[in-house]
C-alpha cells in the first residue's frame, strides 16, 4: 500500500467473514442509514439506479420518495436478501449483475434520473471506466451521487480486507468525475467522528473489522454526531460524498474541452 493506494493486485481481495461482518452491522444501523440517505436527497430523482446494493441496507430508504428504484449487486446471495427484504416496496426492482461487464439496466425509451453508488467506486480497479459508463444510463442533467471512503493517510488492513483499491482525496475524486465526463456539482466531507476510531482499529491496531460494539454505539450515537458533523465535516470526515452531473448535449457543444481539464493536472490523481 502506498498514499491510500493499493499497489499490489494481490493486496485487494474482499474477505468474506469481513464483509459479512460490515453488511449485517450496518444493516442494523437504522440511524446512520437515514443520515446516509439524507446527506444525498436534495439530488435523489423519480427514477433512480442503485449500484452495489448488497443486502439492501439503503435501497429501502432511498425508494420511499422515488417511483422506481432499480437495484443491483453482483452478489446472488445479497440480492436474494435484499428481495426478502424488500418484498412489501412495488417500486423497487432487483437484478443481479456485474455492473463492470454485465448490460446495464434499461429503462424502455428513458433514462436514469440518478445513479447512486455507496461505498462502491472505491472496490472498482477502473473507476472512471465504470463510471463513465454509468453516465450513459443517465438523462442529460441527471445526477451521479456516491460515497466513497476519504482521507488516503487512513488506508490500513480494514480497507484490504474488505477490497478496497483506494481512498478518495477531493482532487482524485474531481479528477475520476472529469475522466468520465461529469461534470462536478457537489464534493463534502462525511462524518468526521469515525475518523478516529478507523486510525485507531486499522492504522494502529492493525485490525480488519473494527469491534461489534462499536459500530452499534456509534449508532445509538448518531442523533448527536449527526448536527456535530456540520461543523466538524469542514476540517476532515471518514468518508466523502460527491454529486455529479452528466451535461446536456448543448452545454458540451459549447464547452467542449471544460471537462478534460481537471484531469489534464498531474496533481488531481497523485494524492489517492
Amino acid at each position: 500500500m502506498r498514499g491510500g493506494l493499493a499497489t499490489d493486485r494481490e493486496a485487494v481481495t474482499t474477505d468474506t467473514a469481513v464483509q459479512d461482518f460490515w453488511l449485517q452491522n450496518l444493516s442494523k444501523a437504522d440511524a446512520f442509514t437515514r443520515w446516509v440517505v439524507g446527506e444525498m436527497s436534495p439530488w435523489l430523482g423519480a427514477r433512480i439506479l442503485e449500484v452495489g446494493c448488497g443486502i439492501g441496507t439503503y435501497t429501502a430508504e432511498i425508494a420511499s420518495g422515488a417511483r422506481l428504484v432499480v437495484a443491483m449487486d453482483m452478489e446472488h446471495a445479497f440480492v436474494a436478501d435484499a428481495a426478502r427484504r424488500l418484498s412489501g416496496r412495488p417500486n423497487v426492482q432487483l437484478i443481479c449483475g456485474d455492473a463492470t461487464q454485465a448490460n446495464l439496466p434499461e429503462l424502455g425509451d428513458r433514462a436514469f434520473d440518478t445513479v447512486v453508488l455507496l461505498d462502491v467506486l472505491e472496490h472498482i480497479e477502473d473507476d472512471v471506466g465504470l463510471l463513465a459508463r454509468l453516465s450513459a444510463k443517465l438523462r442529460p442533467g441527471g445526477h451521479l451521487i456516491l460515497k466513497v471512503p476519504a482521507m488516503p493517510s487512513l488506508y490500513s488492513p480494514m480497507d484490504q480486507a474488505i477490497g478496497h483499491w483506494r481512498r478518495y482525496h477531493r482532487r482524485s475524486l474531481t479528477a475520476a468525475f472529469a475522466g468520465a465526463g461529469l461534470e462536478v456539482v457537489r464534493i463534502w466531507s462525511f462524518n468526521a467522528a469515525a475518523v478516529p476510531a478507523w486510525w485507531w482499529n486499522g492504522r494502529v491496531r492493525r485490525h480488519r473489522s473494527p469491534p461489534r460494539e462499536q459500530v452499534a454505539l456509534y449508532n445509538r450515537l448518531v442523533p448527536i454526531l449527526r448536527p456535530l458533523d456540520r461543523w466538524a465535516r469542514l476540517f476532515c470526515g471518514v468518508s466523502l460524498f460527491g454529486v455529479a452531473r452528466r451535461p446536456t448535449a448543448s452545454e458540451r457543444s459549447l464547452h467542449p474541452d471544460r471537462l478534460p481539464e481537471a484531469l489534464s493536472d498531474p496533481q488531481c490523481r497523485s494524492d489517492i
